[in-house]
């Protein structure tokens, strides 16, 4: 299906791995102009060579907590496109943890990157898509902003990003500037396979390897019976991205194999 985005300019944030790194390539194989940022400049610069293949992108080294850098990457973007119309949030982390146990700091910083980040790069795009008339805001939350997962911090941070996407699409929907957000269950990312990410965490309660206790969550969990892969969320991306989502706005979209079944 053409998407009819061939020309515009999306920002993703997080880019350089996972749901960013798909979502940019998505968005760059339905003919995108792609910028992209990461804190991790080899796996950006990976991307960016993968990302390329398909169009023109723009790499920059950025770390969304800090205004300045968030600043500097919306700026570079508009000025080597010359607009702005599609933005991505996706840059954030997780890991298992225990109210009582994890750090006050910790959980500031992990609102200051998933939420506050995302607050960053939605104000600085914005006058831009309001200049032209036309625009797309696509945060990453999660299934488990509408549910406990176990991941204290997140959890909260994540619902948090719902309800600011419901209320910044009503503020923005006089200026056809949509804003959704997509919540992936749980997906084949490092999140989940890094090194001490969720699967070692899980599978050192369980006594498991990391592979045995993904594969059994999911099979406990999912009904489908399998994690999603990043390619699930950069498809729904690409399709709020595009004209033909023009009346999609305000919604929380879970793409989870199943998993939630509250409306919400």
């Amino acid at each position: 299906m053409d998407l009819g985005l061939k020309g515009k300019v999306a920002l993703v944030t997080g880019a350089g791995q996972g749901i960013g790194k798909a979502s940019a390539l998505a968005l760059a194989e339905e003919g995108c102009n792609v910028a992209i940022c990461d804190i991790n400049q080899e796996t950006m610069e990976q991307a960016a060579e993968e990302i390329e293949a398909k169009g023109e992108v723009l790499a920059v080294y950025a770390d969304v907590t800090k205004s300045e850098e968030t600043d500097n990457f919306v700026a570079q973007a508009a000025e080597k496109f010359g607009r702005i119309d599609i933005l991505v949030n996706n840059a954030g982390t997780g890991r298992l943890s225990d109210l009582m146990e994890l750090p006050e700091e910790e959980f500031r910083y992990n609102m200051d990157l998933m939420f506050f980040g995302l607050i960053r790069c939605s104000k600085a795009v914005i006058p831009h898509m309001r200049e032209q008339g036309w625009g797309r805001i696509i945060n990453i939350s999660s299934i488990f902003g509408k549910q406990p997962g176990g991941l204290v911090d997140y959890d909260a941070i994540k619902a948090a990003v719902i309800m600011f996407t419901k209320d910044l699409a009503n503020y923005l929907a006089k200026d056809n500037i949509l804003v959704n957000a997509v919540c992936p269950g749980p997906i084949r990312t490092l999140l989940w396979e890094g090194p001490g990410q969720l699967g070692d965490q899980l599978g050192g309660m369980l006594g498991m390897s990391s592979q045995e206790a993904i594969t059994w969550f999911a099979e406990q969990n999912i009904p489908l019976g399998h994690h999603g892969d990043p390619e699930d969320i950069a498809n729904m991306v690409a399709f709020l991205a595009s004209e033909k989502a023009k009346f999609i706005t305000g919604q929380a979209i879970n793409v989870d194999g199943g998993m939630v079944k509250v409306c919400v």
